[in-house]
């Protein structure tokens, strides 16, 4: 009986002593490794091609979008790019209603000053993959394709109440409103860091497939209906701001041995 009420003391003492111990620690997460939403705003310089430049050499734009990012690094995205372009190619926009001046005459007979501007826009939905690097302090790089819908059409301004004929319903037949499908392809670099504002720049190429709109083009004398292939590409930057992170740290489990 002396033994076993030494042992059980022993036994007591030694349950009491007893410390906790800790279980492996999870491994560190880098700070661009969870799951959250990105609002990226930035500005960009394209220069276009095919028929595109028939009616627009360059413009510029400031590009912004709302995407997820997922915990494997995949992005879903939309982005919505506006067009602004002080430059128009065509040669022609108002066919025979020039006068002898090469200019638009106005109701009282003189020359009227119109002034040409691209404008028009972009809507996309995309879809990508930040690759190489650990997210956050080290960068990722992004490679994206999407898909969406483009228009641009040629603003012009002038006096009005001077120019009937280029006012009102009239003006549908000189802007040359063109839209249709698109395809882009983002590969941007991105310096990702969820608890503060990112950064991040890139080369954007696009391609569309559109069609002039309008029933009626004074210059041409009738309706455009060629099917139209329009291409861009050029270089954008801006930055990113996080809006929800999804991911959450635990505390680590403790036990007894």
């Amino acid at each position: 009986m002396r033994l076993l009420s030494i042992i059980s003391v022993f036994l007591i003492v030694s349950i009491t002593n007893a410390q906790p111990i800790q279980g492996p620690a999870p491994a560190p997460q880098s700070p661009g490794s969870g799951s959250f939403l990105l609002l990226r705003v930035g500005g960009g310089f394209y220069l276009t091609g095919a028929d595109l430049a028939k009616g627009f050499p360059q413009f510029a734009s400031m590009p912004a979008g709302l995407y997820y990012k997922s915990g494997s690094n995949i992005t879903v995205g939309i982005n919505h790019t506006p067009f602004w372009g002080n430059r128009v190619n065509y040669s022609n926009l108002f066919g025979d209603m020039l006068g002898p001046s090469g200019e638009v005459i106005d109701q009282n007979g003189f020359p009227t000053v119109t002034r040409y501007y691209m404008r028009g826009n972009s809507t996309t939905l995309t879809v990508g993959k930040l690759l190489g690097g650990k997210g956050g302090k080290s960068g990722q790089f992004e490679l994206a394709l999407g898909a969406g819908f483009m228009q641009h059409f040629v603003k012009m301004r002038f006096d009005v109440g001077r120019t009937p004929q280029l006012e009102g319903e009239y003006a549908k037949g000189y802007d040359r409103l063109t839209n249709g499908l698109q395809l882009v392809q983002h590969f941007r670099w991105h310096y990702l860091n969820p608890e503060t504002i990112s950064v991040f720049a890139g080369l954007d190429v696009a391609q569309g497939f559109t069609k002039n709109r309008r029933s009626w083009n004074f210059a041409d004398g009738g309706p455009d209906n060629s099917q139209h292939f329009d291409f861009y590409s050029g270089l954008s930057g801006g930055i990113i701001i996080p809006l929800s992170l999804k991911a959450r740290k635990q505390d680590n489990p403790k036990y007894f041995d």
